[in-house]
């Protein structure tokens, strides 16, 4: 009998899900990212990885991320979008990490 992973699911998406989105920006721009679709990808490999850095706050965890840390990762990344402050690049780039992160937990997407 197959042994079943804990982690088969990331929030409400199954790993598989997450690791299409991931691919499927890495093809549709081959050449190079634009900044919100830099954003997403990085929220996706930081989701299926964490022990690289978090898009947002840079956090590096010890195993898969609970929906909490997904949730506080994706409250950053609005926080940083909505940051005027912030170069518009890196605005941009939160914006795609909020957005796949939302996508993860299981929120409707949100027009820009």
């Amino acid at each position: 009998m197959p042994e079943e992973s804990g982690e088969a699911f990331i929030a409400v998406r199954a790993r598989e899900e997450i690791v299409g989105g991931a691919d499927e920006l890495v093809r549709r721009f081959a050449g190079g990212l634009p900044a919100e679709e830099a954003g997403a990808l990085a929220a996706y490999r930081w989701a299926l990885d964490p022990a690289g850095p978090a898009p947002v706050t840079g956090r590096v965890l010890d195993a898969v991320p609970a929906d909490l840390d997904l949730a506080v990762e994706e409250r950053a990344a609005i926080k940083a979008a909505r940051d005027r402050a912030r170069p518009l690049d890196e605005r941009a780039r939160a914006v795609g990490a909020a957005r796949a992160l939302g996508w993860i937990l299981g929120f409707a997407p949100v027009s820009g």
